[in-house]
């Protein structure tokens, strides 16, 4: 055997050893966890609000097996970012102890930094404790230590939690102007348009702009975008509420009708 195909077949040894050690490992320490922090049914939640001592607080609701934004915007939600927060109650817990043991406001639940109800049942968590990173979560009368893998998702941006497509999930596209001129051969285009993010507008006048858009809705409702040159990206800016949707610069091409000609 060459001495480089044997060297081979000891590092993969040596890296199966490792990977069989990480993988005994987890399962030692998932075994010692307690039970989830709430026994909940995803499909049973309809409502679920996040609010946070310095963040904006959102409330969502479900309807017909989808997910809405009630506040702060009024618009369909992201499906996915909601199952994110409903995974929360599936956490595993490491410990739990009686919340009388635990001086509320030295760890950041009185008041709490954050609050999470889903449905009926409500969390309220606090700061981290500084051994092993985990949350504290008072749920009733006790206190959880939780290991901290949600908070990203209770402190988004509310913005990134909507449905990235341009049009309500749902609606019916009627009529489309792109500066005052009826465009229906871009319908089906618009109604199939999902930005790769949305984020707030940050209120600041466009350099370039490339068109300003009126959409009709068979509800009779108007939506208006401004399509903006963002470096290598188009961004359609909505004017209500006031939000930023970033698209590719071939998605924003289909859009304007200018697939395969030059738009800078």
């Amino acid at each position: 055997m060459q001495r480089a195909t044997r060297t081979n077949l000891i590092l993969l040894g040596v890296v199966a050893m490792l990977g069989i050690a990480a993988y005994l490992q987890v399962n030692r320490e998932v075994a010692r966890f307690e039970p989830p922090l709430g026994a909940l049914d995803p499909d049973d939640i309809d409502r679920v609000t996040v609010s946070c001592l310095q963040c904006v607080r959102r409330h969502f609701e479900r309807e017909d097996g989808h997910w809405f934004m009630r506040e702060p915007y009024a618009l369909p939600a992201d499906d996915a970012q909601l199952a994110r927060l409903l995974s929360i109650a599936a956490s595993p817990v490491r410990s739990r102890r009686d919340a009388a043991r635990f001086d509320a406001r030295k760890i950041g639940l009185d008041p709490a930094l954050i609050r999470l109800d889903l449905g009926a049942m409500h969390f309220d968590i606090g700061t981290t404790d500084a051994f092993n990173g985990d949350r504290y979560v008072r749920v009733g009368n006790t206190i959880a230590m939780v290991p901290d893998r949600f908070s990203p998702f209770l402190v988004a941006a509310p913005a990134s939690e909507l449905d990235r497509h341009l049009l309500p999930r749902g609606s019916i596209l009627a009529s489309l102007q792109i500066d005052g001129i009826e465009r229906r051969d871009l319908i089906e285009a618009w109604n199939l348009a999902m930005a790769s993010r949305i984020t707030a507008a940050d209120g600041t006048a466009p350099a370039s702009v490339l068109a300003n858009v009126q959409l009709h809705l068979g509800d009779g409702t108007r939506i208006d975008y401004r399509l903006v040159r963002d470096t290598d990206a188009i961004v359609a800016r909505r004017a209500e509420p006031a939000l930023s949707y970033t698209l590719s610069a071939e998605q924003g091409s289909l859009l304007l009708g200018t697939a395969g000609s030059d738009t800078h």
